[in-house]
């Protein structure tokens, strides 16, 4: 560039009396200030915080004031006893984050929670969804908040997707993508709302993180879906 006032000029036409050079000042304006790009991406963003919501609700860690009796996981929540992840809740006694929880279920003697749905849902940051309606805005169309559910391939499945098994009866199973395991791609790593299971081996209904086969998945009937 031929502006001078975004440089420093030794100007050896002026010296002082020690024959030492002065420099002439310059000014620096905004246009000649370089910032970098912002290479945030808003989606990468976004799934990072489904994760997080999710992670919270498996992590959360609680004491019953009562012996809290879940009678659909056919399990007592014993008073006094340190919990973590939110109990197993259907019907009426839903939450919508961890800290939500952690306000309702103080000194409560009724079940707060999510199921499966329920869970999905307070992780991706909708309203409160079921099975049912996530299988018909896949198949139907239906919006949730505006918003679009789209069938994905296996192969497509990234972190926050949600893995569907539904028939159209309402009596069907989410699970929360978290991502395959770096070492064996069978093994799918999700976060899941669910009532006492043997595989994988967990008595507790709590929100947590398992390890599922995708075969396994793919032979029951599950399906990727992403909320677009």
């Amino acid at each position: 560039s031929n502006t001078q006032s975004n440089k420093v000029i030794l100007n050896n036409s002026k010296q002082d009396k020690n024959n030492i050079p002065t420099l002439t000042a310059f000014n620096l304006s905004n246009s000649s200030i370089i910032t970098g790009t912002n290479d945030v991406d808003p989606d990468n963003t976004r799934r990072a915080n489904i994760l997080n919501r999710a992670s919270d609700m498996a992590n959360v860690s609680w004491i019953p004031k009562y012996n809290l009796v879940d009678s659909i996981g056919h399990y007592i929540f014993i008073k006094g006893v340190k919990y973590k992840g939110l109990p197993y809740c259907l019907g009426g006694y839903q939450v919508s984050s961890a800290s939500d929880f952690l306000a309702l279920i103080n000194k409560s003697n009724k079940i707060y929670g999510n199921d499966c749905s329920g869970f999905v849902s307070t992780a991706w940051g909708v309203s409160r969804q079921t099975t049912l309606s996530l299988y018909n805005a896949v198949k139907k169309g239906n919006k949730v908040d505006g918003k679009s559910v789209a069938l994905i391939s296996w192969d497509e499945v990234k972190p926050g997707d949600a893995l569907l098994l539904e028939k159209g009866n309402g009596k069907g199973h989410i699970l929360l993508f978290i991502n395959y395991d770096v070492k064996n791609n069978d093994s799918v790593h999700v976060y899941e709302q669910n009532i006492g299971t043997i595989v994988p081996f967990e008595l507790i209904p709590v929100a947590r993180e398992d390890i599922r086969s995708r075969k396994t998945l793919e032979k029951n009937g599950y399906i990727p879906i992403r909320l677009m």
